[in-house]
C-alpha cells in the first residue's frame, strides 16, 4: 500500500486523544483504517501541561491505531491544536498598483500573497506567535464587490479579505515535539474550530451562513461561517468537565462517578424528566447508596449549561453579527451528546440547532459517528483538501527539528479598517 495515499491524524484532547488514519480512494473518498483512543493525561483546556504524560498517551493512541496496518505505518499526522491562545482576525490587503492590467493567475496569487505578508510578519513577534491559517473569504477587481475566485481574470488592483487564525509559539512547539517524541512527524496543524467545521458542516450551510460550536471536554470552538468561508473563530476554556465537577459537589462523589452518572442520566431541562423518576447514588467511602430524584441531580447540570450558552452568546456577540446565520447552529463535541442541550440552545438563542456528527462518505463505522470525533475526521478531509499545497510547504531533512508551524500555511496580510458594530444578540435565561 503506498503511502502517499494515506493520511492519519490525531486530536490531543483534555480528556482523551484519538487518532486515526485513512486511505485515499481513487475518487478522493477517505476510507478509515485504523483509530486509537487513549485517556488524555497531561492536558488542561486544551494545552499540554506535562510532557512525559502526554508523550505516553499520545504513544498509546497511535499504537492502537497503527496496529493492524502491517510494517509500513504512516508517520506524519496532521495535528488538531487547541487552546485560548488561539485568536482570530479578519485582514484587508490591496495586491497590484493600479498602473498595470494583469491577469491573475494561480502562480501570481500566491506570489502576491506571500510578498504582502511582511507587514503583519513585522508586527508579530516572530518568538511568541505563529501564524496557522490564512484563508480567503472574497476579493474586490478595480472596485467590483464580491468576487471568489480572481483566477484567470484581469485586474489592476485586487483587494483581499482573509480570516487569519494564529496561536503562541510555545504551545504549538510542545505539541509539535510530543509528537517528534513518539518518532511522528507533523505534516500540518488545523485550528479546532476549523476542524470541527470541516467534519460536520454541508456545502449548503457554509453557503447560507452557520455557527458550528464544539463544546468539549475543556473548551468551547465556535467558527462562523458565510458565503461559504470561515469570518470568525475562538476558543474558550470552558467546556463539559466543568458540568461534571458541579455534578460531583452536587452529589458528593467522586468525579469519575459524576461523569458516569452524567452520561448515563444527565439532562440539561430538568422539566422534561418525569417529577417521580429516581436514580440510585452508589455507596462510597464517605456515604452509602442513597436514591435521588433524577431531577434533582440534573439541576446543577441545568445551571451550568445555561451559562455555557451564555458564553456562546458572548462569542456571537464579539463576532459582531447582526442576525443569526440562515443555517442556524450546529452543536458538536463529546459535550453536546447531554440530552435537552440541543433544545435548550434553540430556545435560549432563538436559533435553529442540530447536532452534527462527521459526515462522511465511504463507510465510517458507526462507532466513529459520534460528535466527539467530528475535529480529528474533519482534520483527515482538510488535509485531503489541502495536500498539493502541504506537500510542497511541509518540512523537509534535518530542519524538522527546528520546524515552525507557520511554514505549512500561506502567511498573512496586514490587518487593517475595524469591524462594524452589531447589536449583541440577545439571550433568554430558562
Amino acid at each position: 500500500m503506498p503511502q502517499e495515499s494515506m493520511y492519519a491524524a490525531v486530536d490531543i484532547g483534555t480528556n482523551k486523544i484519538i487518532s486515526i488514519v485513512a486511505r485515499l480512494g481513487p475518487e478522493g473518498e477517505l476510507k478509515p483504517l485504523g483509530t486509537g483512543v487513549a485517556p488524555s493525561n497531561g492536558v488542561q483546556q486544551g494545552i499540554i501541561d506535562d510532557f512525559s504524560e502526554v508523550k505516553n498517551s499520545l504513544q498509546e493512541s497511535m499504537t492502537e491505531c497503527m496496529r493492524y496496518l502491517g510494517r509500513n505505518p504512516v508517520d506524519r499526522y496532521h495535528v488538531v491544536v487547541n487552546g485560548d491562545h488561539l485568536v482570530s482576525v479578519n485582514s484587508t490587503e490591496m495586491l497590484g498598483s493600479g498602473e498595470e492590467v494583469v491577469m491573475i493567475t494561480e502562480q501570481r496569487l500566491r506570489s502576491l500573497m506571500s510578498s504582502s505578508s511582511g507587514s503583519l510578519e513585522q508586527q508579530l513577534d516572530s518568538r511568541s506567535e505563529q501564524t496557522l491559517h490564512m484563508i480567503p473569504m472574497r476579493y474586490r477587481l478595480d472596485g467590483m464587490a464580491g468576487v471568489r475566485n480572481p483566477t484567470g481574470l484581469d485586474t489592476s488592483e485586487l483587494q483581499l479579505e482573509a480570516h487569519i487564525v494564529r496561536g503562541m509559539s510555545v504551545p504549538l512547539g510542545n505539541t509539535v515535539r510530543a509528537l517528534q517524541s513518539c518518532k511522528a512527524k507533523v505534516d500540518g496543524m488545523i485550528a479546532h474550530p476549523l476542524a470541527s467545521a470541516e467534519g460536520v458542516l454541508t456545502a449548503d450551510e457554509r453557503e447560507m451562513g452557520v455557527v458550528v460550536v464544539d463544546i468539549g471536554a475543556g473548551t468551547i470552538k465556535t467558527a462562523i461561517y458565510r458565503e461559504g468561508s470561515p469570518f470568525f473563530s475562538s476558543v474558550v476554556p470552558m467546556g463539559g468537565n466543568q458540568l461534571t465537577r458541579d455534578l460531583a459537589v452536587a452529589m458528593r462523589v467522586p468525579y469519575q462517578m459524576a461523569e458516569d452518572l452524567k452520561v448515563q442520566f444527565g439532562h440539561a431541562l430538568p422539566d422534561a424528566i418525569s417529577g417521580t423518576e429516581e436514580v440510585l447514588i452508589p455507596a462510597t467511602q464517605v456515604q452509602p447508596k442513597r436514591m435521588v430524584l433524577r431531577r434533582e441531580l440534573c439541576e446543577p447540570l441545568y445551571l451550568r449549561s445555561l451559562q455555557v450558552l451564555k458564553l456562546i452568546s458572548e462569542e456571537l456577540y464579539r463576532a459582531q453579527i447582526s442576525a443569526m446565520p440562515l443555517g442556524g447552529i450546529v452543536l458538536t463535541g463529546g459535550a453536546s451528546r447531554m440530552p435537552g442541550l440541543a433544545e435548550m440552545a434553540s430556545r435560549g438563542l432563538r436559533s435553529d440547532v442540530r447536532v452534527g456528527i462527521p459526515l462522511w462518505y465511504a463507510g465510517l463505522p458507526e462507532s466513529l459517528r459520534q460528535p466527539e470525533f467530528s475535529a480529528v475526521l474533519g482534520a483527515l478531509q482538510w488535509a485531503v483538501k489541502h495536500r498539493n499545497r502541504t506537500d510542497q510547504e511541509r518540512p523537509r531533512g534535518s530542519g524538522e527539528r527546528n520546524w515552525s508551524p507557520a511554514s505549512l500555511f500561506r502567511r498573512p496580510f496586514a490587518r487593517s479598517g475595524s469591524r462594524r458594530a452589531a447589536a449583541e444578540p440577545e439571550f433568554e435565561d430558562e
